[in-house]
């Protein structure tokens, strides 16, 4: 069969597609699934952010995966495609936590990891079968997981990796150690797609996908992980390993990292040059509220100094507009953020994923101002806030981002830098330049910078 495989892109608010051709990392989902799938099979792929998708392809099966604000323009393709007469199969974490829904645009729906069914799907649907739901009874032990292909990563640009030294200097190769985090937070899809679980692939494995990046030319990598200290002593065994290696690395991770020394050392020794980290607020009654009590908002301070002193950037991201936010919280946020130096903000207003605890939470509350899942962004009101409207809590969020990324808080913010690595500290702080020009030609972009 002839497959194709799509990364939706989303809309912005006049109904444009958002493209963009400025990525610092890529997705692997869509040459991944390539490795998976049966040699017997033809597969191609595109991802719409940086392409446009193929609306004419002549495949005999569609794959759609997307996350967030995309799923209502994977929808969109979805029906097209079928009204073509296509089978269509759509997974990620969206259609996994809300198979029903994701049923009415397609055929066949992959839940949760697609490892051990993506064969009986396609062997199905190459004999006129389908399951309709395809779920794999066990997670995946993660050992021996097919290898990408890593110059077909769609959102790296070859012409400018030969050609800019700003590029090389700011693309990050994605690699995954593991999967799952074992935190509450009940406003995170990760923890509730995994169902709390957390699972590693072999350190062997993770070292020669570096190793592989390095004889391509990279220099460094973004840990696609979403909480790659989940299992601490699993994470000194592969920082350890990764000394040697001698390549710069970055990643998401929770500020318990600055709270075991051991940890934080071997991080930095192992070449981690930025932690995008989630403060979410610096209100510990927030933290609280969205089961995220482990970050301890007294401490945030000491903390990010500790980090700091690694030489270790850090990317905050942050949420405006939580039960215990008022409009005062926004002028105290960006003091924070700019007292304690942080890189980059990622802002985020609150957004109640549909099969999260806090949909149900907010659902059941009458609080959900919008279903308009092509708005479940970065930044739109789609709850009502507890202690101002939600247009006061816009203006505040759009206030936060401009104040921060204006010309005298960039250098606040980025001078002096953290202790060595003074050539990345310069590209961050051309990086923050770049935002600041960027955002101020693109305004509509606010709530989707990422």
């Amino acid at each position: 069969m002839k497959i194709y495989l799509i990364s939706a892109t989303h809309y912005h608010p006049d109904g444009r597609l958002v493209k963009s051709i400025q990525y610092w990392t890529s997705a692997i989902t869509l040459p991944y699934l390539k490795a998976l799938t049966p040699r017997e099979h033809e597969v191609v792929f595109t991802d719409e952010l940086m392409q446009d998708a193929d609306l004419n392809s002549d495949a005999d099966v569609i794959g759609i995966t997307a996350m967030g604000p995309q799923i209502k323009r994977a929808y969109d393709l979805a029906d097209l495609f079928r009204r073509r007469g296509k089978k269509v199969v759509m997974g990620g974490s969206w259609v996994s936590l809300n198979p029903d829904q994701a049923l009415e645009h397609c055929d066949a729906v992959v839940i949760g990891e697609v490892e051990t069914v993506w064969k009986d799907c396609l062997e199905d649907l190459a004999a006129g079968r389908n399951k309709v739901r395809y779920q794999a009874d066990k997670w995946h032990s993660l050992v021996g997981l097919p290898q990408i292909d890593y110059m077909t990563l769609p959102l790296l640009r070859p012409d400018l990796w030969k050609k800019s030294a700003f590029y090389r200097q700011y693309f990050h190769w994605p690699v995954s150690a593991s999967r799952g985090c074992p935190h509450p937070c009940e406003y995170c899809t990760v923890q509730t797609y995994y169902d709390r679980s957390f699972r590693s692939r072999p350190v062997e494995e993770v070292v020669e996908d570096f190793r592989r990046i390095k004889a391509l030319g990279g220099k460094k990598v973004l840990i696609l992980d979403d909480n790659p200290i989940g299992n601490v002593s699993y994470a000194k065994e592969l920082f350890r390993a990764l000394i040697p290696i001698k390549m710069a690395w970055a990643s998401q991770c929770t500020i318990n990292i600055a709270r075991n020394a051991d940890l934080l050392d071997l991080a930095a020794r192992s070449g981690c040059r930025t932690l995008s980290i989630g403060l979410e607020s610096v209100t510990q009654e927030n933290l609280e509220e969205i089961s995220k009590g482990f970050n301890k908002a007294p401490r945030f301070a000491e903390d990010l100094k500790a980090i700091r002193d690694k030489g270790i950037q850090v990317i905050a991201l942050m949420m405006v507009g939580l039960d215990g936010d008022d409009t005062k919280s926004f002028d105290k946020t960006l003091q924070f953020l700019v007292d304690n130096k942080l890189s980059f903000l990622k802002l985020f207003t609150p957004c109640p994923y549909p099969g999260t605890k806090y949909y149900d939470d907010m659902d059941r509350a009458g609080r959900i101002l919008t279903k308009d899942w092509n708005r479940y962004d970065y930044g739109s009101p789609l709850i009502q806030p507890t202690h101002m409207t939600p247009e006061e809590m816009m203006v505040g969020f759009n206030d936060v981002y401009k104040r921060f990324y204006s010309i005298p808080n960039i250098v606040r913010r980025m001078t002096p830098p953290p202790k060595g690595n003074y050539l990345e500290s310069m590209f961050y702080m051309v990086a923050n330049f770049k935002i600041n020009r960027y955002m101020r030609k693109t305004p509509a972009a606010w709530g989707t910078i990422s």
